[in-house]
């Protein structure tokens, strides 16, 4: 059913539960395993659908106040041993995604799970590295609307641009209170299908295949060419910055010129920074260009701790320590730099474990070309800060906590954090490099 013709979409969003897989079921199953031996009674599919709202921890503390903690170790316990029994997303699902990948969509989840029980679907799923960002639930209560409002914010994107994906009523509720059109997955046999119709959604689809049906003549025309045409825009700039550099005759100088402010007004189209600013910093460019250099910090507190750091100057997201490499600095000098201006701890740096082409992995377009170096280090001494001019916390953050933080994805994204962990546990494992 549909009431209005909306798109282009350039992201988008996701739920989880109903909407990317039938987890549902698991879902009532497993905080019945949890919850019935302490409460010493039998709850019924319909009492424990009533407390959804909040994200798991809620339910447990409205189903078993007094048992909280026992019951959601339980809870998670249960959830990740039948995990197994609920093994894939729904038909359709993993093709689509990876569909949307490659027209260049930017991709969303947003749930009232928690960020544990999110992290453990997304793994056995084998879509931990799908999402560009992703957004869990609250025990205090629903906070879908606020979760999307903050993913448009920092995507810098306009409701209309985005689209909603979920099974339930009140998936259309929070995609209304945003503005955002939606689209109401009535496939899963979990649906309520009257309701959700009645509530008049965008589209009431009845199978993945539908939903792709629709979405594909509304997804914007740039998306699958967005990251083609960021890629020709910065090889011009950097052309006509080589010509510049070797003091050519008069007459190239002059096309060198038009090409690189042609190329500075498709940069400022494609990343949104004015041309006057991408201008003002080229003009401290000189010589050949080559591409910029981002290094990041990593510092493990055994194997399921990072230390991170909240960006004033990207809204209080989070982000591991580091910053544009410095000229007179060698790669773990600005490391051990960076740590101890944004922390507050002294440290010495240990090895590099990766460094990555910006381009290849899912962050913002930018206007420079980027290479992005990340360096163990470890703490030596020093305090943790809490507050420093560029940050306004600093603590360890669990890799179950990492799906529900508000990442400053310029700087690094989900799946880098995912994959760095795995040298906590081997620290010998080979460098990585695109």
């Amino acid at each position: 059913m549909m009431t209005l013709t909306p798109g282009p979409f350039r992201a988008v969003l996701f739920d989880l539960d109903g909407t990317l897989a039938n987890t549902l079921p698991l879902c009532i199953e497993a905080f019945r395993s949890a919850i019935e031996p302490v409460a010493g009674r039998t709850l019924s599919d319909a009492e424990i659908v009533a407390t959804f709202g909040p994200s798991e921890e809620g339910t447990i503390r409205a189903l078993a106040p007094q048992q909280y903690d026992e019951c959601l170790a339980a809870y998670l316990r249960h959830y990740a041993t039948k995990h197994a029994d609920y093994p894939a997303v729904f038909e359709g699902m993993a093709e689509l995604l990876h569909a949307l990948r490659q027209r260049g969509v930017r991709l969303g989840m947003v749930t009232g799970k928690g960020a544990e029980s999110t992290r453990l679907s997304l793994r056995q799923f084998g879509l931990e590295n799908m999402f560009d960002v992703i957004e869990t639930g609250s025990p205090q209560g629903p906070r879908k609307a606020e979760a999307l409002r903050d993913v448009l914010a920092a995507w810098q994107l306009l409701p209309a641009d985005a689209v909603y994906i979920g099974d339930a009523p009140s998936d259309i509720t929070a995609a209304r209170a945003v503005g955002m059109p939606i689209v109401s997955a009535a496939w899963a046999e979990t649906a309520d299908t009257a309701t959700l119709r009645a509530m008049a959604p965008d589209l009431l689809a009845d199978s993945v295949g539908e939903l792709r049906s629709w979405l594909w003549p509304r997804l914007h025309a740039g998306a699958a060419a967005g990251g083609m045409w960021l890629g020709i825009a910065q090889r011009l700039q950097a052309l006509a910055q080589a010509g510049l550099a070797y003091d050519p005759h008069v007459f190239d100088a002059e096309r060198y010129q038009e090409v690189l402010a042609l190329s500075q007004q498709m940069l400022s189209h494609l990343t949104g920074q004015p041309v006057a600013q991408l201008r003002d910093a080229i003009a401290l460019e000189r010589g050949y260009p080559t591409p910029k250099v981002d290094i990041r910090a990593v510092l493990f507190n055994g194997t399921d701790q990072v230390l991170m750091a909240r960006e004033k100057h990207d809204g209080g997201r989070w982000s591991l320590p580091g910053g544009w490499a410095d000229v007179g600095c060698t790669p773990f000098e600005v490391a051990v730099k960076e740590v101890r201006e944004e922390t507050g701890l002294d440290t010495e740096a240990v090895r590099l474990l990766a460094l990555w082409d910006k381009r290849v992995h899912p962050h913002p377009p930018q206007a420079w070309y980027v290479y992005k170096a990340f360096v163990l280090c470890r703490p030596t001494g020093g305090a943790l800060l809490a507050d420093t001019p560029e940050t306004s916390e600093v603590r360890w953050v669990s890799r179950h906590e990492l799906p529900g933080l508000h990442l400053s994805v310029d700087r690094v994204t989900l799946s880098q954090l995912e994959t760095l962990f795995a040298f906590a546990e081997n620290p010998d494992l080979p460098t990585l490099c695109d």
